[in-house]
């Protein structure tokens, strides 16, 4: 099985999985993002999003996983084909919730571009700006190395 290990600074990642633990929390009985089911038949529509909850649960867990004790003690994760999927998507959905919330006031240009003028924004817009962008390298890393 291919894997790789990266080593992340633990006193820079740290206070970015803090910042997103509120938005874990919120995955956990809300979905990344709402589907357009206005005509669709609601029980159908409950299903799919109950469906989609559990599988964000379940992955934004192996995301957390790889931020546990050996993380906090060397500063090492390992990404391999096991983790890969689930963390691609638990990335994902947590990006979507920060663009929702922290990053609402941002302006997708300033997203994309990866610039930003750190004075002209709050200290959550920052650190979300901060965990956009990490979950973005992780998931660069993932599609570069193990796709």
């Amino acid at each position: 099985m291919r894997s790789i290990e990266v080593t992340l600074n633990v006193g820079v990642v740290a206070p970015l999985l803090d910042f997103i633990k509120p938005v874990l929390g919120r995955l956990e009985t809300e979905t990344a993002f709402a589907a357009d089911m206005a005509q669709a038949d609601r029980e159908l529509e409950n299903v799919w999003r109950d469906g989609l909850i559990h599988t964000q649960v379940s992955d934004c867990r192996t995301l957390v996983g790889l931020f546990g004790r050996e993380f906090l003690d060397s500063g090492k994760i390992e990404l391999n084909e096991e983790n890969a999927d689930p963390v691609l998507r638990a990335a994902a959905a947590i990006r979507l919730k920060l663009r929702q919330t922290a990053l609402k006031n941002l302006a997708d240009e300033v997203l994309s571009t990866e610039k930003i003028d750190v004075d002209a924004i709050t200290r959550d817009e920052k650190l979300g700006f901060e965990a956009f962008l990490f979950l973005e390298r992780i998931q660069e890393v993932i599609l570069r190395h193990l796709a």
